[in-house]
């Protein structure tokens, strides 16, 4: 594999030659937020949405940012082409910076560590996606501020782990008999020709992907409501997907070992990959043009 480069506190390098100091709260707190973004031909979808998002997050953490949106995509744009350009994914994050002494005391004085990495990404074919993912119920044990995209992320592990241990691909997270997300993802049910996914609020990450999604239902006059999902609801449902910025927009066949509609990636999710597609790749082409 060639070499990845990254890049930290103003420095293009190696991403093995990335170091921060223990010292970081990042490190020693997981204080700190971040955001992924997908890649297309060597273009940056989506853009502005995720630096708003990642400003966001910063406000819900007490951070103000320090770097623009213009300064962050000249940062994309650059590890983009120093890694090859073409399909890849961005990872970026700012923490608060290093403490000289572990303390939980949130300093007036910080010099935030701003990271970011970007690595080739194979997006699946249409044929691929449409096998389909096993997804079970996890117990929500996060904290109440979900829509912060924070770097403290061990709930969000031990709960994926959950469903990997039971032999799923993900897990959906249930709170008092409600679903609100997946563990890396969000959530969307079909029933009767309608789509519902659970309303924007605390408990739960507002994808852009997501965003995505219902923008295109709402372009081209397909049914869809925001709406608490229940797991009875689940069960009932015709379809079901899963949308994140590093999956796009993928079919679920079973929730618990019960098959969603006929176990098979559904007629609806078909035309929604088709027009998240074209969506993706128009946009690669207009900003080529």
């Amino acid at each position: 594999m060639s070499t990845i480069f990254a890049y930290l506190n103003g420095q293009y390098l190696p991403v093995e030659d990335a170091k921060i100091s223990p010292m970081d709260r990042g490190f020693l707190f997981g204080d700190g937020i971040y955001e992924v973004l997908p890649v297309y031909d060597g273009k940056i979808f989506g853009l502005n949405a995720h630096l708003d998002r990642l400003n966001l997050s910063l406000k819900g953490i007490r951070m103000e940012p320090t770097i623009s949106h213009s300064e962050w995509k000249i940062i994309f744009e650059s590890l983009v082409a120093k890694n090859g350009m073409g399909d890849q994914w961005i990872y970026g994050q700012v923490t608060r910076g290093v403490d000289p002494i572990r303390n939980q005391e949130i300093q007036k004085i910080v010099k935030p560590t701003i990271f970011a990495v970007s690595y080739p990404k194979v997006w699946p074919t249409k044929a691929e996606q449409s096998i389909g993912l096993r997804v079970t119920g996890v117990k929500d044990i996060r904290w109440k501020y979900c829509h912060i995209k924070t770097i403290a992320r061990i709930a969000y592990i031990l709960m994926f782990q959950e469903a990997k241990d039971g032999g799923f691909d993900e897990g959906i997270i249930m709170n008092t008999s409600y679903a609100f997300e997946g563990t890396s993802s969000n959530l969307f049910i079909v029933r009767h020709g309608v789509i519902y996914t659970p309303p924007q609020s605390s408990q739960l990450l507002n994808g852009i992907t997501r965003d995505v999604i219902l923008s295109l239902a709402e372009k081209n006059k397909i049914p869809h409501k925001k709406t608490k999902i229940s797991e009875r609801d689940l069960l009932k449902a015709d379809e079901m997907w899963i949308t994140s910025s590093g999956r796009g927009v993928c079919p679920v066949i079973e929730y618990n070992g019960i098959p969603i509609g006929n176990g098979k990636a559904g007629p609806l999710w078909a035309r929604m990959w088709d027009l998240f597609e074209n969506e993706t790749r128009e946009f690669s082409l207009s900003i080529s043009h």
